[in-house]
Order: C-alpha cells, then structure tokens, then sequence
C-alpha cells in the first residue's frame, strides 16, 4: 500500500476515535461477497450530526484469507483513483429531510421517484452494494409556488445518470410537473474493475490495470524470438505477432462509442380530498422516451423509442394505508413504465455472447398494449411495514419469431419490521419480478431481485446482521446466471 494511502487512512482513524465523545461511531466485523469470493470485513461507520447536516462515512477493509486487502476501497494511484477514493468513503451527507423545504443527500441512494413514477420508480444506486459502491445524489425544493426534485446516480461516472422534476400549479391551481432523465452513456455501466477501460468480460487480467490480453503477457519473449530470424523486419513485428494462435484480447475500446438515452414527460394532479388523516387525488401522465432500439428479428435495424400513458390514476391515503391505481397504455411499442427501477443498474447493460447488449436495445420486443396497474402500503400497528404493487399490460409482445398477444406482468412486494420484536432488530423480507408473462411461475429475468435483511440482538449493544440477495445476469454463453451478494457482520456501537 502506497504512503499516501496509509497517511489517508491513519488521518480517518484518528479523526473518528477522537470524536468518540460526542458523536456515535458504528463498528462492524464480519464476511462479504464480493465477485463471487469472500472477504473478511472490518468496518467503522461514524455519523456526524453538525447542525441540520448528518455526515456518515464507510471505512471499511475486505481482506482474504492470505491477508491481502482488497484495493479497490484505497486507491490512491493516479487522480482519478484518488478522487474515486475519496468519494466511496462517503456512505451519505445528508440535509434536512424529505418533507423539509430543503433537502438533499449525497451518498447511497435507497429509493427514487420522480412524481407519480411514470419514468423513474423505485431506483436505487445500491442494488450490489457492496460489490459495486455509488455515490450519488437526491434533492428537493419545496417553495409555495413551485418545487424541483432531482437525482443524479454516482459522481464518479461524471453524471452519468440523472433526472430533474419542476412541478408548479400553473392551471387553476392544479399541480403540473415536467421531468426529463438522461443516461448520457449506457455503456458506463460495463464492470471494469482495474480501470484499464477493458469492461471485466473482455479482460484477460481483470484485477490488473497493466495486463489486458493473454498473448500481450508474452508479447517481449515472441519479439526476442522474431529478431533473431535474419533479414527481420522490427516494423513487421505486430503485424506477425497478430497472426500467432495465440490468446489474443481482439476487443477494442475504441469501439465503445457512447450511447445515450433520455425521456420527458408531463403529469397533472388534482387533489379531490385533503385531510389530515386522509387523501384523495386523480391525476395523469405522458412519457416519450428519446432514442433507438433493435427491432427484434432484425438486429441490423432500428427504430424510434415509444411512449406511454396514464390517461387516468387515483391515489389514496387513509391513515396508515396507501392506494394507487393506473390505466396504463402504451400506443405503439417500443416503452416501459418505470423503467428506472429497483434494477437499472443491473439491466443497464449486459453481455449476450460477445455482443453488448443495453437495456434500451431490448425494449424493442414490446409493442402495443394496456392494461392496469395497482399499488398498495400499509403500516401495520407500527410493528410492520407493507408495501406491494402489480401489473397486468397485454399486447404485442415478440416471442422469438413474430408479435404475438401476451400478457406483460409486474410484481413487487416488500415486508419488514418497523420496530424490533425480542431479540429481532431488523427484519426485510423483498421479490421483485418485471415485465413477464407471469411473475408467480417463477421464470427469473435480469429483471427479477429476491432476498432478506434481518439482525438479531446478541446483547451489549451488538448485533448480528445477515443480508442475502440474489440477482440475475446473462453469462458468456447466454445462459441466465445468479448473481448472489451475501453478507454476516456484528455491528456494535461506541
């Protein structure tokens, strides 16, 4: 480890155990998996409350059984690395809360919604956490005229992903919202694990920034072997070396050009009811979203992205429950609700054989249809948290050979403590399966998220906290493969 890397981490150490007095300070121990391997962790996680700012920060070591630490956490070789560094100690910087007139909050990004959620539903920058660490952003502005929300998902792509809502009540006092989101490069999210800019599929060396193809290992002892021909010409060297049988790393990062994607859209609400204990409003929405897809069939050829409708929505509240309800239409193909969801990151982009493959590329398959969605959330008593939505679209839907009339279904659900119960902490229990025939089947998709939190009192303040998840992703030979994050830490406070 380099000096400067020691010097940084003593400063945090130090700086933490002097605060001990006066600011809660959380420590961990225990086993992480990360790209498929396990690492022993040890973590400190002290929250600094400075006024109305709440500052959290994520030491944390990964070490393997023969005692090597994991880098990627303390990188300090170049200013990129270093800057990357500096943020992913940032577990979250946080002003004010939600409903305050001013909020934000830099760091992990559990949920995202912009408005009634026709375009950004559910996003979330921590889905493989801590496998891959994000940095971004959430914020609010309430004012009595009008009120702007935004997101941006992870610093360190450069504002890779973000989205804006303004809402103001321009029309008879009816609330209506304009939002814009942008990917400005899909391809950001490609895996590179050492930075080399080859994505972890085509690496031959992904943990190693100066190695990226097999043959390239012994490129110095085939030049020797060359040179030692008489007459050889050392201009020609490559051009013989390119043609060996060798184990060559043909990807070209050059070839990656960016690809970006963006949608708007419009909502407009009108509150029938406002109670203190109970609310009633009706209210509806248009997305377009801007960019090209594949047209399934046809790799070669592509066509414009569509848009989607709610002509009509109800959203209720009474007491601790919560109720929406959408028709939703999708005119001609080519558009999913909510697609910045649970997932994104995930479906991103993916491998398909050697082909990159973009989850705008895919939507392609969808064509005309409609249909309903529903939400649901309760509080039960305070001791339990609910909360389950369902889609039911049908249309045009590819099925490998031609658009045939299907069912396109959606299913999300969550269940977790509100407060312990004996010896319990925390307990979440989450399925999520999108835009399929059938949820119930079954039928996993790079869509589909599954898993459980729960922690577990041991006494003197520590706690023993288990976190599963399993998600999905398409392997080298097109195979749906699992993707499983696991963790077992005791967490204590000092």
């Amino acid at each position: 480890m380099s000096k400067t890397a020691k010097i940084f981490i003593y400063t945090c150490f130090t700086t933490v155990l002097l605060a001990q007095t006066e600011r809660s300070v959380q420590g961990a121990f225990g086993a992480v998996t990360i790209d498929g391997k396990v690492w022993n962790q040890i973590a400190l996680r002290p929250v600094i409350p400075i006024w109305k700012f709440g500052v959290a920060l994520d030491l944390v070591f990964y070490i393997d059984a023969d005692g090597n630490i994991h880098k990627d956490e303390w990188d300090f070789s170049d200013g990129e690395a270093i800057k990357n560094t500096l943020i992913d100690k940032i577990y979250y910087i946080r002003f004010g809360f939600p409903n305050d007139p001013l909020y934000f909050k830099v760091g992990s990004l559990d949920y995202v919604k912009l408005g009634y959620g026709i375009l950004v539903n559910g996003y979330t920058n921590a889905i493989e956490y801590p496998q891959v660490r994000k940095v971004g952003l959430d914020f609010s502005v309430k004012r009595n005229l009008f009120s702007v929300q935004g997101f941006v998902n992870d610093f360190k792509e450069n504002l890779g992903l973000t989205g804006i809502r303004v809402q103001t009540p321009v029309l008879a006092g009816i609330p209506i919202g304009v939002s814009a989101v942008m990917d400005r490069n899909q391809h950001l999210g490609l895996k590179d694990r050492d930075g080399d800019k080859y994505p972890d599929f085509f690496d031959h060396f992904p943990d190693d920034e100066d190695k990226y193809s097999n043959a390239m290992d012994n490129y110095e002892e085939w030049r020797q072997i060359y040179l030692e021909f008489e007459g050889s010409n050392p201009e020609s060297f490559d051009v013989w070396f390119n043609t060996l049988p060798l184990d060559h790393n043909i990807f070209n990062p050059a070839e990656i050009k960016d690809d970006p994607m963006s949608a708007i859209a419009i909502d407009i609400g009108y509150p029938v009811v406002t109670e203190q204990n109970m609310s009633i409003s009706i209210y509806a929405q248009i997305a377009k979203m801007i960019g090209e897809t594949n047209y399934p069939g046809n790799p070669d050829s592509s066509v414009s992205l569509g848009s989607g409708i709610i002509p009509v929505g109800v959203a209720a509240k009474f007491g601790p429950a919560h109720f929406n309800l959408e028709y939703r239409i999708i005119p001609k193909g080519n558009f999913e609700f909510g697609y910045w969801n649970q997932t994104y990151e995930v479906e991103r982009v993916s491998m398909e054989g050697d082909s990159i493959k973009t989850k705008e590329s895919k939507l392609g398959r969808f064509g005309k249809q409609k249909g309903i969605f529903a939400n649901f959330g309760m509080d039960v008593f305070g001791l339990l948290g609910f909360q389950m939505a369902y889609q039911n679209l049908r249309g045009d839907i590819w099925d490998g050979n031609m658009f045939s009339n299907q069912a396109n279904q959606s299913f999300q659900s969550e269940l977790g403590l509100k407060k312990s119960i004996s010896k319990i902490k925390t307990a979440k229990l989450f399925y999520q399966q999108m835009n399929v025939p059938n949820p119930f089947e079954f039928e996993f998709t790079e869509s589909t998220v599954m898993g459980y939190r729960i922690g577990i009192e041991l006494g003197s303040g520590m706690v023993l906290n288990y976190t599963y998840q399993r998600t999905f992703r398409m392997s080298s030979d097109g195979e749906l493969e699992p993707v499983n994050l696991t963790g077992i830490e005791t967490s204590f406070t000092f």
